[in-house]
């Protein structure tokens, strides 16, 4: 296929946090090594100038604006948050996150993402345009283009009317708009693309769309930290969670820690043995938990938040890899690509979700229902007894890897293109 010139927009890029910064760091340098040149338009972050390194282009946002931080923020991010973002921590008023539709990024960083766009696409043109969301917003920069756009994909990294991550608008009219927008960007791309199956398949059925579901992934080129943690004696088991143990979408770790109560209670000789490492921020609710679960002082350690190189080699260093999710059909955390390039075993707190449809595909591990205490504590026995890493074999995880999900993507863009070819015609 020949070389494309690609324009991507998203809002959240290196050094940013988050699984949508990592997809879209990784599929640019594997895009770039396939030969396409690839720019990429995205926000300037707090401690961040605008300006282009490269040929990433930083754009002016009022979110990383210290003014507007003082006058409107109602908390400052932890380290590794997502600014700005309500769910994540709270951070903006109801005001800008209920009253502007379809998201307050309309406002904040569309107008100047806009002009850099149209700015490098007059100086010489793009064969494709992707926008990545969240922000929703982001793909009404693709709207805006109107009939002289390059081809179009949209990149849905979350549902959009599906398993919202924000609440309903208050009022009717807000709900109609956001809806509309909704539509019209997904039947105006020429490809639309979904990072989970229920994603793909609701757009499907709610708006009449085939949608091309091209999964997150891990990087087998990702630089790897040496090990921050000591070795462990023989015997000794360490769990790690990596990231936030609760979300907004209903993630609750109670279950992990009853298992665990029930597992020491039954197994006493275990006392010692085994280890939970806690890696990422605790929101109030999770410190309140363990408060909950002071018996468990000795085996719960938290770090905190670690930069992303060091969680990825606690990761590679540990016995069995906790994965927490909700009931939502489309989830599957970051966190479940990291736990593949990782190869450790991988218990999932997942249920009739993506995530454990992945888990249970590749064979990474055990996918159990997140408030089955019982299951969850028949897993950590098997793994106390080294049963679980002795039968670990994975299948098929390349198909997730950035290289072959870059092919993938080389091949929606020439799909985008000769679609975008014909509508031309077509006029």
């Amino acid at each position: 296929m020949s070389p494309r010139r690609v324009l991507v927009a998203t809002y959240y890029y290196p050094p940013q946090p988050g699984s949508g910064s990592s997809r879209w760091a990784a599929m640019v340098s594997h895009l770039r090594r396939a030969g396409h040149q690839v720019t990429v338009v995205t926000a300037a972050p707090p401690g961040h100038r605008p300006g282009r390194e490269g040929d990433v282009l930083r754009t002016a946002n009022l979110n990383s604006s210290p003014l507007l931080r003082r006058v409107l923020l109602r908390s400052k991010p932890a380290a590794g948050a997502t600014a700005g973002v309500p769910a994540a921590g709270g951070t903006l008023p109801p005001l800008l996150w209920k009253g502007i539709v379809p998201d307050p990024w309309l406002v904040t960083w569309n107008p100047t993402a806009w002009r850099a766009i149209r700015r490098l696409h007059a100086e010489r043109p793009y064969d494709a345009l992707i926008t990545s969301s969240p922000a929703h917003s982001t793909h009404l920069l693709g709207l805006w283009f109107g009939r002289d756009r390059p081809a179009w994909i949209a990149d849905f990294r979350d549902g959009w009317g599906f398993e919202p991550l924000l609440p309903p608008f208050p009022t009717p009219p807000q709900r109609a708009l956001d809806r509309s927008l909704e539509r019209r960007v997904v039947q105006g791309a020429d490809v639309v693309v979904a990072v989970t199956r229920p994603i793909a398949e609701d757009l499907g059925v709610r708006l009449g769309v085939a949608a091309e579901h091209l999964p997150n992934g891990w990087d087998p080129e990702q630089t790897v930290a040496p090990p921050p943690a000591p070795a462990r004696p023989e015997g000794h088991l360490r769990l790690l969670h990596a990231g936030a143990m609760s979300g907004a979408w209903g993630r609750n770790p109670r279950a992990l820690l009853i298992a665990l109560r029930r597992l020491l209670a039954e197994r006493p000789e275990a006392a010692g043995r085994i280890e939970l490492v806690l890696a990422g921020n605790l929101e109030p609710a999770d410190r309140a938990l363990l408060d909950e679960f002071a018996d468990l002082e000795g085996v719960i350690c938290h770090l905190g938040y670690i930069p992303r190189e060091q969680a990825l080699a606690l990761q590679r260093a540990a016995d069995l890899l906790v994965l927490i999710t909700s009931r939502n059909r489309g989830e599957a955390t970051g966190k479940l690509y990291e736990y593949m390039a990782a190869a450790r075993p991988v218990l999932a707190l997942a249920e009739g979700n993506e995530a454990a449809r992945i888990v249970r595909e590749t064979n990474i591990g055990v996918a159990v229902p997140p408030e089955d205490a019982e299951a969850i504590a028949a897993v950590l026995l098997r793994a106390l007894d080294g049963e679980l890493q002795r039968s670990y074999a994975p299948r098929g995880i390349e198909a997730y890897a950035y290289p072959a999900l870059a092919e993938r993507m080389t091949a929606l863009l020439e799909t985008a293109i000769e679609r975008r070819a014909r509508a031309r015609g077509a006029v």
